[in-house]
């Protein structure tokens, strides 16, 4: 009866999502938001942030969301009016409101990344140079820790495929953590995690990874006190790993992860920060981008001063010397339009 019972929530939904579906199975589209106006609005790889000829009405949205929360096991009400599930068969995030906290039901879509790019087509459509691409690639192959910043829907999980392609390369047992199913891998010998809050939280995983033998930790996106953890685990006999983080700028992303650690201790291990990450990725969204983001800059964190303020070496791109490993700081100047 409770198969049933799921078979029939499934088949309600995807009559719900009817109005959505041909935009679910674009691959080129990664987020698709609702308003409270009804209309909806779609995040296109290489085209940027539109509006479409689709309107949904609050009804239809409100059953939607109700519909999403119940295959999750959860409710969305008055008293209990944001919901973040996942959507069943296509594995998009939902986060959704409803009245009081919005006027008319609200969601947006975050669909999962289908189309991997390497780093050679960030190099050909010049989000960044050759020789980044380069200092890339022998940071992978030297283990160093790398964290990719930025904002929300900057790029840092597409970016983090593309390195994912070098690491898998690499022959190395990787352990990949997240909460939704997002980096894709094609490494022989891997075990990807996913986090279930509250009952399998992103501190339990990391945890949990030591006694799994990776030769590299990967994180979906760095979160919670989660962070000291990994920092222990990259800075213990497990170098080479990879992680996102949400921050502004090089010196944002190492700040976030001190703010992090402190979920857990009173006081952040600056210097434990300071040699566990190698190098700071930042990607940021740039309407005058033809893609619509770039890299807007790299470092390399060298530890920090006296004054417990981070050491990080930028400078402008310049030959790199392959033992030493480089900052660039990176323009936005393209030549061509760009599809990622």
């Amino acid at each position: 009866m409770a198969n049933l019972t799921h078979q029939r929530r499934i088949a309600s939904l995807q009559s719900a999502l009817a109005p959505l579906r041909v935009l679910l199975e674009r691959e080129s589209i990664v987020e698709i938001m609702l308003n409270a106006d009804g209309r909806i609005w779609i995040d296109e790889l290489g085209c940027g942030m539109s509006c479409t000829e689709i309107v949904m009405s609050a009804e239809d949205a409100d059953r939607m969301i109700r519909l999403v929360a119940a295959s999750s096991n959860t409710e969305i009400n008055e008293r209990n009016p944001s919901l973040a599930a996942k959507l069943p068969e296509w594995g998009a995030r939902l986060q959704a409101s409803v009245p009081p906290i919005v006027s008319r039901p609200v969601f947006a879509l975050r669909k999962p990344a289908r189309i991997v790019f390497t780093l050679d087509d960030y190099v050909q459509r010049t989000i960044i140079s050759s020789e980044i691409a380069f200092l890339l690639e022998i940071a992978v192959k030297a283990r160093k820790n790398i964290l990719i910043g930025g904002g929300t829907g900057s790029g840092k999980t597409t970016f983090a495929n593309a390195l994912l392609q070098l690491v898998a390369d690499t022959g190395d047992r990787v352990y990949i953590v997240e909460d939704n199913p997002e980096l894709q891998c094609t490494a022989e010998n891997m075990l990807q995690i996913l986090v279930q809050p509250p009952f399998y939280s992103h501190q339990r995983a990391v945890k949990d990874a030591l006694r799994f033998r990776p030769d590299r930790i990967i994180v979906g996106e760095v979160r919670d006190g989660a962070a000291l953890d990994l920092l222990k685990a990259w800075n213990t006999g497990h170098p080479g790993g990879l992680a996102t983080i949400h921050a502004n700028s090089p010196t944002a992303m190492l700040d976030r992860l001190a703010q992090l650690t402190e979920e857990v201790v009173p006081r952040a291990p600056r210097e434990l920060i300071a040699e566990a990450v190698d190098i700071c990725v930042h990607i940021t969204r740039d309407k005058n981008h033809p893609a619509g983001r770039r890299v807007s800059g790299m470092a390399e964190v060298r530890g920090i001063d006296e004054h417990g303020q981070w050491v990080l070496h930028h400078q402008l791109e310049e030959q790199i010397e392959i033992p030493a490993l480089q900052v660039c700081e990176v323009s936005g100047e393209l030549s061509e339009p760009v599809a990622i």
